[in-house]
Protein backbone atom coordinates (compact mmCIF):
# COMPACT_ATOMS: atom_id res chain seq x y z
CA UNK A 1 0.00 0.00 0.00
CA UNK A 2 0.94 3.67 -0.50
CA UNK A 3 2.33 5.32 2.39
CA UNK A 4 0.63 8.42 1.57
CA UNK A 5 -3.11 6.37 1.31
CA UNK A 6 -2.52 5.76 5.09
CA UNK A 7 -2.02 9.05 6.21
CA UNK A 8 -5.14 11.86 6.52
CA UNK A 9 -5.56 14.39 4.51
CA UNK A 10 -7.73 17.80 4.64
CA UNK A 11 -9.42 19.46 2.09
CA UNK A 12 -11.90 22.49 1.93
CA UNK A 13 -15.49 22.31 0.99
CA UNK A 14 -17.51 24.77 -0.80
CA UNK A 15 -18.72 25.73 2.11
CA UNK A 16 -15.27 26.32 3.52
CA UNK A 17 -15.73 23.22 6.13
CA UNK A 18 -12.60 20.77 6.78
CA UNK A 19 -13.36 17.63 4.77
CA UNK A 20 -11.04 14.70 6.31
CA UNK A 21 -9.53 12.03 3.57
CA UNK A 22 -8.60 8.83 4.86
CA UNK A 23 -7.69 5.82 3.13
CA UNK A 24 -9.82 6.39 -0.06
CA UNK A 25 -12.29 7.57 2.11
CA UNK A 26 -13.98 11.01 2.94
CA UNK A 27 -15.37 11.99 6.19
CA UNK A 28 -17.19 14.90 7.75
CA UNK A 29 -16.92 16.22 11.18
CA UNK A 30 -19.93 15.09 12.98
CA UNK A 31 -18.52 16.37 16.87
CA UNK A 32 -16.04 17.05 18.85
CA UNK A 33 -15.63 14.96 22.11
CA UNK A 34 -13.61 15.88 25.28
CA UNK A 35 -11.07 13.09 24.29
CA UNK A 36 -11.46 12.63 20.47
CA UNK A 37 -12.88 13.90 17.58
CA UNK A 38 -15.83 12.06 15.21
CA UNK A 39 -16.01 11.95 12.07
CA UNK A 40 -18.82 10.37 9.60
CA UNK A 41 -18.25 9.21 5.79
CA UNK A 42 -19.95 11.42 3.37
CA UNK A 43 -21.31 8.71 1.51
CA UNK A 44 -23.72 8.37 4.44
CA UNK A 45 -26.78 9.48 2.52
CA UNK A 46 -26.34 6.43 0.11
CA UNK A 47 -26.51 4.55 3.08
CA UNK A 48 -22.66 3.70 4.35
CA UNK A 49 -22.64 4.43 8.28
CA UNK A 50 -18.95 4.19 8.24
CA UNK A 51 -17.15 6.50 10.73
CA UNK A 52 -13.36 7.37 12.03
CA UNK A 53 -12.48 8.59 15.21
CA UNK A 54 -9.70 10.62 15.81
CA UNK A 55 -7.58 12.65 18.40
CA UNK A 56 -8.33 16.42 19.15
CA UNK A 57 -5.34 17.38 17.09
CA UNK A 58 -7.04 15.41 14.12
CA UNK A 59 -3.57 14.06 13.47
CA UNK A 60 -4.21 10.34 14.36
CA UNK A 61 -6.85 7.96 13.98
CA UNK A 62 -8.08 6.25 16.58
CA UNK A 63 -10.99 3.62 15.23
CA UNK A 64 -12.53 2.99 12.07
CA UNK A 65 -15.68 1.11 11.51
CA UNK A 66 -16.75 -0.46 8.32
CA UNK A 67 -18.13 0.91 5.48
CA UNK A 68 -20.97 -0.23 3.43
CA UNK A 69 -19.98 -2.63 0.06
CA UNK A 70 -21.19 -0.11 -2.36
CA UNK A 71 -19.02 2.60 -0.74
CA UNK A 72 -16.23 2.94 -3.04
CA UNK A 73 -12.69 3.22 -1.86
CA UNK A 74 -10.70 6.16 -4.24
CA UNK A 75 -7.12 6.53 -3.47
CA UNK A 76 -6.96 9.69 -5.35
CA UNK A 77 -9.97 11.29 -3.14
CA UNK A 78 -7.32 13.86 -1.79
CA UNK A 79 -6.19 14.56 -5.11
CA UNK A 80 -9.72 14.99 -6.75
CA UNK A 81 -10.59 17.26 -3.78
CA UNK A 82 -7.44 19.20 -3.92
CA UNK A 83 -7.80 20.52 -7.59
CA UNK A 84 -11.44 21.25 -7.03
CA UNK A 85 -10.12 23.24 -4.53
CA UNK A 86 -7.86 24.74 -6.55
CA UNK A 87 -10.39 25.47 -9.18
CA UNK A 88 -12.94 26.83 -6.52
CA UNK A 89 -10.13 29.54 -5.36
CA UNK A 90 -9.11 30.65 -8.88
CA UNK A 91 -12.68 31.22 -10.46
CA UNK A 92 -12.92 33.33 -7.43
CA UNK A 93 -9.81 35.51 -7.79
CA UNK A 94 -9.05 35.21 -11.14
CA UNK A 95 -11.17 37.45 -13.62
CA UNK A 96 -10.17 35.52 -16.61
CA UNK A 97 -13.49 33.19 -18.05
CA UNK A 98 -14.46 30.39 -15.96
CA UNK A 99 -13.90 27.93 -18.87
CA UNK A 100 -10.34 28.87 -19.26
CA UNK A 101 -9.24 28.94 -16.04
CA UNK A 102 -10.74 25.17 -15.62
CA UNK A 103 -9.04 23.94 -19.32
CA UNK A 104 -5.48 25.85 -17.87
CA UNK A 105 -5.49 23.65 -14.77
CA UNK A 106 -6.77 20.88 -17.33
CA UNK A 107 -4.21 20.61 -19.27
CA UNK A 108 -1.53 20.76 -16.46
CA UNK A 109 -3.25 17.70 -14.98
CA UNK A 110 -2.64 15.97 -18.05
CA UNK A 111 0.87 16.17 -18.51
CA UNK A 112 1.22 13.66 -15.80
CA UNK A 113 -0.26 10.75 -16.32
CA UNK A 114 -0.93 9.37 -13.15
CA UNK A 115 -2.93 12.35 -12.13
CA UNK A 116 -5.16 13.03 -15.72
CA UNK A 117 -7.53 10.78 -14.46
CA UNK A 118 -8.38 11.91 -11.27
CA UNK A 119 -8.58 15.61 -12.69
CA UNK A 120 -12.63 16.84 -11.64
CA UNK A 121 -14.41 16.75 -15.02
CA UNK A 122 -15.72 19.78 -16.57
CA UNK A 123 -19.69 18.84 -15.14
CA UNK A 124 -18.36 18.11 -11.36
CA UNK A 125 -16.01 21.58 -11.22
CA UNK A 126 -18.63 23.54 -13.65
CA UNK A 127 -21.31 24.70 -10.72
CA UNK A 128 -18.85 25.01 -7.40
CA UNK A 129 -16.83 27.46 -9.95
CA UNK A 130 -19.59 29.22 -11.53
CA UNK A 131 -21.18 29.43 -7.57
CA UNK A 132 -17.73 30.75 -6.48
CA UNK A 133 -17.11 33.24 -9.02
CA UNK A 134 -21.07 34.40 -8.73
CA UNK A 135 -20.17 35.42 -4.23
CA UNK A 136 -17.06 37.25 -5.66
CA UNK A 137 -18.76 39.30 -8.76
CA UNK A 138 -22.48 40.84 -9.10
CA UNK A 139 -24.35 39.57 -12.36
CA UNK A 140 -24.87 41.24 -14.71
CA UNK A 141 -28.16 43.34 -14.67
CA UNK A 142 -30.46 42.58 -17.25
CA UNK A 143 -31.75 45.71 -18.07
CA UNK A 144 -29.66 49.30 -17.39
CA UNK A 145 -32.57 49.92 -14.64
CA UNK A 146 -31.36 47.53 -12.95
CA UNK A 147 -27.88 49.08 -12.54
CA UNK A 148 -27.00 49.26 -8.71
CA UNK A 149 -23.68 51.03 -8.24
CA UNK A 150 -22.06 50.60 -4.75
CA UNK A 151 -20.37 52.41 -3.07
CA UNK A 152 -16.61 51.35 -4.00
CA UNK A 153 -17.75 51.63 -7.49
CA UNK A 154 -18.29 54.96 -7.64
CA UNK A 155 -15.66 56.54 -5.53
CA UNK A 156 -11.53 56.78 -6.19
CA UNK A 157 -9.08 55.09 -4.26
CA UNK A 158 -8.40 58.12 -2.68
CA UNK A 159 -12.25 58.15 -1.55
CA UNK A 160 -13.43 60.93 -3.86
CA UNK A 161 -16.78 60.69 -5.46
CA UNK A 162 -16.58 59.58 -8.96
CA UNK A 163 -19.87 59.10 -10.07
CA UNK A 164 -20.98 62.90 -10.60
CA UNK A 165 -24.60 61.86 -12.33
CA UNK A 166 -26.88 58.61 -12.75
CA UNK A 167 -30.35 58.64 -14.34
CA UNK A 168 -31.64 55.09 -14.91
CA UNK A 169 -34.39 56.06 -17.44
CA UNK A 170 -32.69 58.19 -19.12
CA UNK A 171 -29.18 56.36 -19.29
CA UNK A 172 -27.05 58.58 -18.68
CA UNK A 173 -23.38 57.89 -16.37
CA UNK A 174 -21.55 60.71 -15.55
CA UNK A 175 -18.38 59.96 -13.44
CA UNK A 176 -15.69 62.75 -12.93
CA UNK A 177 -14.03 63.84 -9.55
CA UNK A 178 -14.63 67.37 -8.56
CA UNK A 179 -10.83 68.29 -10.00
CA UNK A 180 -11.97 66.67 -13.53
CA UNK A 181 -14.53 69.10 -13.61
CA UNK A 182 -12.78 72.34 -12.97
CA UNK A 183 -9.95 70.84 -15.17
CA UNK A 184 -13.90 70.60 -18.01
CA UNK A 185 -14.81 73.99 -17.53
CA UNK A 186 -11.41 75.23 -17.99
CA UNK A 187 -11.43 73.78 -21.78
CA UNK A 188 -12.36 74.98 -24.88
CA UNK A 189 -13.41 71.60 -26.69
CA UNK A 190 -15.04 68.62 -24.97
CA UNK A 191 -15.59 64.93 -26.66
CA UNK A 192 -18.29 62.54 -25.13
CA UNK A 193 -18.40 58.70 -25.36
CA UNK A 194 -21.37 56.77 -26.61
Amino acid sequence: MDADFDRIHFVTTTKNQQKLVYRGKCYTLKRTNRNDKYWMCTERSRGCRGTLSTNLEATEVIRTSEHAESCPVNPHAFYHHQQLGELRRLASEDTRPVMEIYDELASNASTNLDTVAHFPTWDQARHTMYNRRARRYPRLPATRQELRLTAEQTTTKFGEQFLMYHSPTNDILIFATEAGVRLLAQSNCWCKDF
